[in-house]
């Protein structure tokens, strides 16, 4: 009888399958397309994808639009009960550009999550997924920025990968 119990205690908790856990993914890097610039100039790529130049002359197709970033909360089990998860964003420093004889500063950061329009550098801005009630609940959000410009010699096309990080704050059962 006892190594029966012991054997009945022995078995995994399928409820405590891993740990909850959150993850943040960069979908697409802030892309300022392929431009000449005679000696400087800016382009703003907003969250919402409106581009607006001056003193910059697009060139070719490049892709032109916002990062794209996906965070990914796991509950770490399959129960099914919603909860509201609460996260913060914080875009980190962002390095001054030097690339193809181009050299810039980003500034003026927006972004299309509900809060956080405009995004100040190494601030903390809260997010809510509400009523999650699956294993993993996402939330999907833009960023842009204004780019000002210098040229020394050449040109190329600018892509930047912003440096976002988030941080569970709460999963609170509903």
């Amino acid at each position: 009888m006892p190594i029966m119990i012991t054997a009945v205690l022995a078995q995994a908790d399928p409820a405590a399958a891993a740990p909850e856990g959150l993850t943040v993914t960069a979908d697409a890097q802030l892309r300022f397309g392929a431009f000449i610039v005679v000696s400087q100039g800016s382009r703003r790529v907003s969250a919402n994808g409106t581009v607006t130049s001056d003193s910059i002359y697009p060139v070719g197709n490049a892709a032109v639009g916002p990062a794209q970033f996906t965070v990914t909360y796991d509950r770490g089990n399959n129960n099914h009960k919603p909860i509201n998860v609460i996260f913060e964003v914080i875009l980190a420093g962002v390095s001054p550009v030097n690339q193809s004889g181009l050299r810039g500063a980003l500034s003026t950061f927006d972004s299309d999550l509900a809060g956080a329009g405009v995004l100040v550098p190494g601030r903390a801005y809260s997010v809510t997924i509400a009523n999650c009630a699956a294993r993993t609940c996402s939330k999907t959000f833009r960023i842009g920025a204004r780019l000002d410009v210098t040229r020394s010699s050449g040109g190329g096309v600018l892509s930047i990968a912003l440096p976002i990080i988030a941080n569970l704050i709460s999963s609170e059962k509903l």
